[in-house]
């Protein structure tokens, strides 16, 4: 009888001991860490998504990031449903640059393991270098300059950086990239200086100062009277009545402007590597300027300042529905209507360098169609706002305004941005 009750007690143990190594062996671990951790920075903050199915009692869950014999423990204790952030000093933990393997397993009370997860990394302290090939010993406002520089391999993303301002970089083969840019207006209120920045695909980043003098030319202060009769034909371009035309023309001329400007920086982000232009840039044949780059204009009424604006292009004038031409060649990458510019087309040359062809009344091309200098593209009119019929033409540089003179002139072009995109002058 008392053997039975041993065999029994035993059996019973067993049963349990079993039960609990089975229990504990039924455990589901889910971890997910993004492709973001894939590739450790210097300094790392990633999270890490633990879902634990079901959580035992004295169960612990250990992540670490081994390479070789060397093991960085980032987290041991009980496993806990949720997201967690790790941060680490790669260099700091004794990592080197190279392979390793982010590694997470269960630890049992009775002293066993099981690898719930691995994955291979790579940890990367090092930010990308940056040499710089050309650039431009000075610039004024509103003029172009180029950019070449070579980085190292692991360079994912590059651009030059001017205060607000940031100059998308292209590739063009074995490391080496290339980008227009330009000294926009902003300068005049707030001077900034030029940093090269890139990010390598761990996400280190080198910012290089790059010394560029910047020549802060004035331009003419141009003062403009509203009459009645001018808020009137203004305002009614935009809304349905003339009830606080002053307020209604400062939202005109202020809001919509930058909501133009805010538009336009979106659109001119995405600008090819091909380089279009051949020789000089096109003015509006037989046109005059009415309106030049820069001018600083000022709006009364009856002697009072209303609102202020500056001028990001060149106005010309024809006559009446004057066809408009492509000043270069390039590609169509906007036809439709802006708040300010109306009905509006742009063209990109390349390298971030566009042209603006606002105030039209229609349009003869369509997005995506490639354009040779002198095809007409649309004609003139008073849409957007416009009182006379003019063509608006502006040169954007990744969104920016660029002075236009320096594009009609053809030496300047020989001479200063040509030559390092192989075109023909």
């Amino acid at each position: 009888m008392r053997k039975i009750k041993i065999v029994s007690v035993l059996l019973a143990f067993l049963l349990t001991v079993g039960g609990i190594f089975y229990l504990y062996s039924r455990v589901k671990v889910g971890i997910d860490i993004p492709p973001s951790a894939y590739w450790l920075a210097k300094k790392e903050n990633f999270p890490l998504k633990v879902e634990v199915e079901p959580n035992l009692p004295l169960l612990k869950l250990e992540v670490s990031i081994i390479q070789g014999t060397h093991k960085v423990v980032l987290y041991s204790g009980k496993p806990q449903n949720g997201t967690f952030n790790f941060e680490i000093d790669t260099s700091k933990a004794g990592l080197k640059d190279g392979k390793a393997q982010i590694v997470a397993k269960l630890l049992f009370p009775w002293g066993g393991e099981k690898i719930v997860y691995r994955k291979e990394i790579t940890v990367d302290g090092t930010p990308p270098s940056v040499e710089v090939l050309h650039k431009p010993r000075r610039l004024i406002v509103g003029e172009p300059g180029v950019l070449i520089v070579k980085t190292s391999e692991d360079t994912e993303k590059i651009f030059l950086s001017l205060g607000e301002a940031k100059f998308p970089l292209l590739k063009v083969g074995d490391n080496t990239y290339k980008t227009i840019f330009t000294a926009p207006l902003f300068l005049l209120k707030n001077p900034e200086r030029f940093y090269i920045v890139a990010i390598d695909k761990a996400g280190n980043v080198t910012r290089k100062f790059i010394p560029i003098a910047l020549k802060l030319k004035k331009f003419r202060k141009v003062k403009i009277e509203l009459t009645d009769q001018t808020l009137e034909r203004i305002v009614l371009k935009y809304f349905n009545d003339t009830e606080n035309a002053l307020q209604k023309f400062k939202v005109i001329n202020e809001q919509y402007r930058k909501e133009d400007h805010k538009k336009l920086l979106k659109i001119c982000q995405n600008s090819q590597s091909n380089f279009y232009p051949v020789g000089a840039f096109k003015q509006l044949p037989g046109s005059k300027p009415t309106a030049r780059f820069g001018d600083d204009r000022t709006y009364y009424y009856k002697g009072e300042v209303v609102s202020k604006s500056v001028h990001k292009g060149l106005d010309l004038a024809k006559y009446r529905h004057a066809p408009v031409v492509a000043s270069n060649n390039g590609k169509v990458i906007f036809v439709g209507r802006l708040k300010i510019y109306g009905n509006t087309i742009l063209i990109d040359h390349g390298f971030g360098l566009f042209t603006l062809y606002a105030h039209l009344n229609d349009f003869t091309v369509k997005e995506g169609d490639i354009v040779k200098k002198g095809d007409i593209i649309g004609h003139t009119d008073t849409t957007g706002l416009a009182l006379g019929d003019h063509l608006h033409f502006g040169v954007l540089i990744w969104g920016y305004a660029a002075n236009p003179i320096f594009f009609f002139d053809k030496k300047y072009l020989s001479y200063y941005l040509y030559p390092y995109f192989g075109s023909s002058n």
